[in-house]
């Protein structure tokens, strides 16, 4: 089994740097040899410049990531279509991923598993090149910059393969592939986030600006990029929790400390267009939220307007109150939202209509894409500093945080009271996260109802090693999720006694 892993891997090593040095800007490599190109410091750097591009664009946000079945899954949107696994994984009752290779979207399952090996995989190889003496710029004056980098993409790999899947791969630039065994999602984990503090060192400590092309229209200080770091931090720890359970044994004084350390503004990428060579295309963003696809989950709307029942009632939107539209106070339903009774394929179940679609990206598809890519807000950050401090029991801390953010700021909504309840201050904190962070980072609106037990029941808490990997390893296929039958264990592999369970 070990060498069957071990010719896996170095599958994926050799096909991604084909891929990746494939667009390389060195001279006299018409087909640079992978050994040729991490012997040089022009071929160490390109690899390493297109290292965020590969995380953001080719899986982390195309058509073929999880992100689409998460956002249905998590009840946040809907959909009519089947794309992506949508229909299957918004099914009501929930049921199980079908993880075999005949599976129409089988690829939302491989193709992220194989991209984000890709991103570990390369980045291993631009830091062993380091290691081996490689010296990056003028006189070495780029080498910690793209050895920061390394660290900081070996970290968003390897954590978000121990969001996304059940198991793992973990490695670093000092992994024997020949030995690797697979592993829980925890230590895949642990493994990133020593990984991204690595990266954090480097920055810190080495001044630097990153070429603008690496993360599209940015020119990040190296203090920039410890900020992120400290953000992409604060993230693995909130959202690889399972179960409530696990989300009450995080250490929320780390969270505290890295979201105090993370970014002071919103994180975004520039687009660039959507032409079928563009780079910096945000298409999971956009089929989410375009008119006539995605729609706002009613549970949503429920929650701008408890007037308004969470499920569409069998009788229509007659017996909707004000025909479904929102009352309510909070100044980001005119700014956010948008009026939308029209719904189609009743076939494929009622419970996929809604009275409305999210509108908060409109001006950058209206743009053709060229407009900043939202990857990580502000608030975002903001809300992991309330809700450390609420678990640390520092209350009028937390009221404060949340008084200075998006609720007054955006939302226009009265401050909370100084001496509201606890149950309060975290009602405001899960419905300030609920309508300001939809469609930034992948799989947001997923891992919080996860974390907190509030995925309908029989919803999938991770997905499983993808089927062509079983297959080389010679393991019997897996899967999780359903309620009839019900694959994995309740609570850690399925979600059970979340909001809503259809067959109560």
């Amino acid at each position: 089994m070990i060498k069957k892993t071990y010719k896996y891997i170095l599958l994926i090593i050799l096909s991604i740097t084909y891929i990746n040095c494939s667009d390389l800007d060195v001279e006299n490599y018409n087909n640079p040899d992978r050994d040729i190109v991490l012997s040089t410091s022009d071929g160490v750097k390109s690899l390493a410049s297109g290292l965020f591009n590969t995380w953001f664009i080719q899986e982390q946000h195309n058509f073929g990531s999880p992100g689409p079945a998460m956002w249905v899954m998590a009840d946040w949107g809907t959909v009519t279509f089947a794309n992506y696994a949508t229909l299957d994984m918004s099914e009501e009752p929930r049921i199980f991923i079908d993880n075999s290779p005949s599976y129409a979207y089988h690829s939302i399952i491989r193709n992220y598993w194989q991209q984000m090996y890709a991103v570990i995989t390369t980045a291993n190889d631009v830091l062993v090149a380091i290691d081996n003496g490689v010296e990056i710029g003028d006189q070495g004056s780029e080498t910690m910059m793209v050895k920061g980098m390394g660290y900081f993409m070996q970290g968003l790999g390897n954590g978000y393969i121990g969001l996304v899947y059940d198991k793992a791969y973990p490695s670093d630039e000092n992994t024997d592939y020949a030995t690797l065994g697979v592993t829980s999602y925890q230590e895949s984990i642990e493994i990133a986030i020593n990984q991204l503090e690595k990266a954090i060192d480097v920055f810190d400590n080495n001044q630097f600006t990153l070429p603008i092309e690496w993360i599209n229209g940015n020119t990040f200080s190296n203090l920039e990029m410890s900020k992120l770091a400290h953000s992409f931090i604060a993230r693995l720890m909130v959202y690889s929790a399972r179960n409530v359970e696990q989300t009450n044994a995080i250490d929320w004084a780390k969270v505290l400390e890295h979201s105090e350390k993370g970014i002071t503004s919103d994180f975004n990428v520039e687009g660039d267009g959507n032409a079928s060579d563009r780079k910096w295309m945000s298409w999971y963003k956009y089929y989410m939220a375009r008119p006539t696809w995605g729609k706002v989950d009613m549970r949503i709307v429920n929650m701008l307007d408890e007037t308004i029942p969470a499920n569409w009632p069998e009788e229509g939107i007659s017996a909707l109150p004000h025909e479904g539209k929102i009352i309510s106070n909070d100044q980001r339903v005119l700014t956010d939202f948008q009026y939308n009774a029209s719904n189609n394929r009743p076939e494929r179940g009622l419970w996929r209509w809604s009275t409305y679609r999210y509108s908060r990206l409109d001006s950058w598809i209206n743009s053709n894409f060229f407009a900043p890519v939202i990857m990580m807000r502000k608030a975002e950050i903001d809300m992991f500093k309330a809700e450390a401090l609420v678990q640390l029991n520092r209350i009028p801390e937390a009221i404060n945080i949340i008084n200075a953010g998006t609720r007054t700021t955006r939302g226009g909504l009265p401050p909370l009271s100084t001496n509201a309840s606890i149950d309060d201050v975290k009602k405001a904190i899960t419905y300030e996260r609920t309508i300001e962070l939809p469609l930034t980072g992948m799989g947001i609106e997923y891992f919080d109802m996860r974390r907190s037990g509030q995925l309908q029941d029989g919803s999938l808490l991770h997905f499983p090693i993808p089927a062509q990997q079983l297959e080389v390893l010679v393991e019997p296929f897996y899967t999780f999720g359903g309620l009839n039958p019900q694959f994995g264990v309740p609570n850690e592999d399925v979600s059970i006694n979340g909001w809503y369970n259809p067959q109560n």
